[in-house]
């Protein structure tokens, strides 16, 4: 009776979507079942006897083997989650339940996939901070972003400068041509901006035809107005767009922390009223808060 119990137990076991896994004192496996091989990719008898640190993804094991070291002195560990390394080499998020038998001196563990859960919480995550047309950084995310920025020029005492962009002529070219023409237009200069700057710096899409790029740690001012002058130049290049080729260029505010603002409130407001001024000047400069860099403006 006895052997036909743990012969039936087994056999359920087999039958679970979620593996379940025995593991030694020692870390080794001496146990799973068959749902192992769906989840992990590696069969029973790859793994019987191999350490179970050793499938974990290496970013999480140190956290993996506190929670083991928890277990082994009597804490109890319902729930929690990490990464493994599937057999093929794809990266998988798993969530545990797990005790330790102080009787029988191992764990007990069962394993459930929460890749697609995790998947689409990214994919949600990614989409609640991002503008859909350009994928740029929407408002929301810019905002986060410039705080953090703020965050660190202070306790390094380090210097950060905003930029805030207008494209000049664009509502010419959504009355004539049309919103698909724009919002094509707006992907090419999010992808000219983007390639303008490096990537510890950010660039969002305000709204409209407005950007923001913030760019931290640069102590020469110089340098700050020439990214701003690579920018005006780079987006007054012509753009086609299927048939048409069209030409425009920006007006560009430059504000500098903690120059012109101390917190990114003041500085997008100083900013923005340097973008004003070049545009009213003409358009298709560089005009920082307490300083103007004009540059001629070839009529379209």
């Amino acid at each position: 009776m006895k052997t036909f119990d743990l012969v039936a137990l087994r056999d359920v076991m087999d039958l679970m979507l979620d593996a379940v896994c025995v593991v030694d004192k020692k870390g080794d496996f001496v146990f799973v079942s068959a749902a192992f091989e769906d989840i992990f990719g590696y069969p029973p008898d790859e793994v019987i006897g191999k350490p179970m640190i050793d499938y974990v993804y290496p970013d999480d094991g140190e956290v993996t083997l506190n929670v083991v070291k928890g277990l082994l002195n009597g804490n109890l560990q319902p729930r929690f989650e990490n990464r493994w390394v599937r057999k093929d080499g794809s990266i998988i998020h798993v969530l545990w339940s797990a005790r330790w038998s102080e009787d029988h001196q191992f764990r007990i563990a069962i394993a459930h996939d929460i890749t697609e859960r995790k998947l689409m919480e990214q994919q949600l995550h990614y989409i609640a901070g991002h503008d859909p047309l350009t994928e740029l950084p929407n408002r929301a995310l810019l905002f986060g972003r410039l705080q953090t920025s703020l965050g660190l020029a202070r306790r390094e005492g380090c210097h950060l400068s905003l930029l805030f962009i207008d494209i000049d002529g664009f509502k010419h070219v959504n009355d004539s041509y049309g919103h698909l023409a724009g919002d094509k237009l707006l992907k090419i200069i999010a992808q000219r901006l983007n390639a303008c700057v490096r990537q510890t710096d950010t660039v969002g899409r305000f709204g409209g035809d407005e950007f923001v790029v913030v760019l931290n740690g640069i102590d020469l001012f110089d340098d700050v107005l020439i990214i701003a002058e690579t920018i005006r130049v780079e987006l007054e290049r012509p753009y086609q767009i299927d048939r048409l080729y069209l030409q425009l260029s920006p007006s560009i505010g430059v504000a500098r922390y903690p120059d012109n603002g101390k917190d990114e409130q003041q500085l997008l407001k100083h900013a923005d009223q340097a973008m004003y001024r070049a545009k009213i000047a003409g358009g298709n400069r560089v005009e920082a808060v307490k300083q103007t860099i004009k540059q001629p403006f070839m009529g379209k």
